[in-house]
């Protein structure tokens, strides 16, 4: 006799196995480019690989939001164009910022909420178990994970089984870290990630408005540097990101300087008048 209970865990498997069977994985998408030529050119691949681990640390304390913020929009770049559904696991809330998903703006992100499946565990145990139970399942074939505390069990091991089960079924992981994981002290040492990014936010260029005298918040913008990849090239830029098109720019290089003072205009060049400045001058010609 059939149980309620084994009906439904046999209705679930079914479902697993439908979106398992949806997947195909080709040599042609394998990589999820930038479409920025400075950063795809550097990279191996042209490319974030998927079925692979990549990891995310913080500048600092402070970046940690920034960090996991720009790890979300990566998301949508290793999606494409496909409703593909992702795994949200979150490690405590010891940090002033909780690693939680905000629902209302994870559209801003291109994160669609109705996509994303969260789990939040205690220990970093739980969460190594976690993870390696999503890249065994085909069902969630995008992961990311927020590390908030220094780790204890997250090591060259740890991340050589994650790394292993992430090319066999293909899931691919992207891990925020501790921030002190590159530090000398509270390092880990090197791990099985394909490629390790240092994340550090940078202020974000305004938006004017004809109609308002304080200018609106202006895109997100990161300072990312590529430190480990084999096969790469290790190097640093200046991305923002895009809302509307949901992909990455580089920023404006003259951005956040010192801003060039005006150029003075002389009243006339082989006269020996002193030159005037070019308010002083508009207002000298109504006169």
């Amino acid at each position: 006799m059939i149980t309620p209970q084994i009906q439904d865990l046999d209705n679930l498997k079914e479902r697993i196995n439908a979106l398992s069977s949806k997947r195909d994985f080709t040599e042609e998408s394998n990589a999820a480019p930038f479409n920025l030529k400075a950063i795809d050119e550097a990279l191996p691949d042209g490319g974030l690989v998927r079925g692979a681990i990549h990891e995310f640390v913080p500048g600092s304390y402070a970046d940690f939001p920034a960090t996991l913020g720009f790890a979300a929009c990566l998301l949508k770049q290793l999606a494409g164009a496909n409703n593909l559904p992702m795994l949200w696991c979150s490690l405590g809330r010891v940090l002033d910022h909780p690693p939680l998903p905000y629902p209302h703006g994870l559209p801003f992100l291109g994160v669609d909420p109705d996509l994303l499946l969260h789990v939040e565990v205690d220990t970093e145990k739980e969460m190594l178990w976690v993870l390696e139970e999503g890249l065994s399942s085909a069902a969630c074939p995008l992961i990311i994970a927020a590390i908030t505390c220094p780790e204890k069990l997250y090591d060259f091991t740890a991340s050589r089984r994650l790394s292993l089960r992430a090319a066999q079924h293909g899931g691919t992981l992207l891990l925020v870290r501790h921030h002190k994981t590159d530090h000398p002290a509270g390092g880990r040492g090197s791990t099985a990630a394909t490629t390790r990014w240092s994340i550090t936010s940078r202020p974000s260029q305004p938006f004017f408005f004809t109609n308002a005298r304080l200018p609106g918040f202006g895109r997100p913008r990161w300072q990312v540097a590529l430190t480990r990849c084999k096969r790469g090239r290790p190097n640093i830029w200046q991305l923002e990101w895009d809302h509307e098109t949901f992909s990455f720019h580089l920023a404006a290089p003259l951005v956040n300087r010192t801003p060039v003072p005006a150029k003075r205009i002389s009243a006339s060049s082989d006269s020996g008048r002193t030159p005037i400045s070019a308010s002083n001058h508009r207002l000298a010609a109504r006169r």
